[in-house]
């Protein structure tokens, strides 16, 4: 299900962003002239049917809290009248599908030098028990110092730091996670679009004003390298981990960022 190509529907969005009373304005496509008229169909009333009475939470950083607030829309859209928001310490909770914000999953402490990135620790875990969904990402932010088998440094290669966090949390999810109970998901890695020459377009340096997707079937540039550290991590998981291991389909959508000016790609990760 995860190789092919992107094909239009012709039936309306998803939901109105203008009518989201929840959104985050730089989240609104439609305020900032994304017509998003190319979703796929969402039965949020169905959705909702079948996850009665269950715990989801997004976990990680800007993309998770993207897609939550997109899933949270379009069963806004499904239920409009409801008036189901509420504000939990660091977690905000609709219904039964909150959000948390761990950028890195791995801790991040403050210390007199800055911010430490701890790749070896991570204490929030204990807040990720008792879900039935947990929907884990981690990529896009990174540091100022790190601290590494008890030694802090200022900087080191990003993909070995990359792999090193993401087995201290692989290790937590099988001592932690009873999978009998909860299903764990990885989002894997959203690609960036700053430069045109990666997919042949010369002298394009952003994804600014992009409305169609890419039109290849191969993307020229290939994965990003974070994707093999992300497999080569789970494969090596005792218990079921799903990779939702759509990369290689959002390099396409060069259109779909979630951003005041190009917005969308959190509707096709939760289709």
């Amino acid at each position: 299900m995860y190789r092919g190509k992107w094909v239009y529907d012709e039936s309306f969005p998803l939901h109105n962003s203008l009518a989201c009373p929840s959104i985050r304005k730089e989240f609104d496509c439609l305020k900032y002239g994304h017509p998003d008229h190319f979703s796929l169909k969402f039965d949020g009333e169905s959705f909702l049917k079948r996850f009665s009475g269950k715990k989801i939470m997004f976990i990680g950083d800007s993309l998770s809290l993207n897609i939550w607030q997109s899933l949270v829309c379009m069963l806004y859209a499904a239920v409009p009248n409801s008036n189901i928001i509420r504000q939990e310490l660091n977690t905000t909770t609709i219904s039964s599908v909150k959000f948390q914000d761990s950028l890195y999953l791995v801790d991040v402490d403050g210390e007199k030098i800055g911010r430490v990135l701890n790749l070896n620790s991570m204490r929030n875990g204990n807040l990720w028990k008792n879900i039935d969904v947990l929907v884990f990402n981690t990529w896009l932010w990174w540091w100022d110092y790190i601290k590494v088998e008890g030694k802090i440094v200022k900087d080191m290669d990003r993909i070995v730091a990359f792999k090193t966090a993401l087995t201290t949390w692989a290790k937590w999810v099988d001592s932690d996670v009873e999978t009998d109970k909860t299903r764990v998901i990885f989002q894997g890695i959203s690609p960036s679009h700053y430069h045109g020459s990666d997919r042949g377009e010369l002298g394009v340096t952003n994804c600014l004003k992009e409305m169609r997707p890419f039109n290849g079937t191969i993307y020229p540039a290939g994965l990003p390298e974070a994707v093999y550290v992300v497999k080569e991590v789970i494969s090596g998981i005792k218990k079921p981990v799903h990779l939702l291991d759509i990369t290689a389909l959002s390099q396409r959508r060069k259109d779909a960022h979630l951003h005041p000016l190009v917005c969308g790609w959190p509707y096709r990760y939760l289709e």
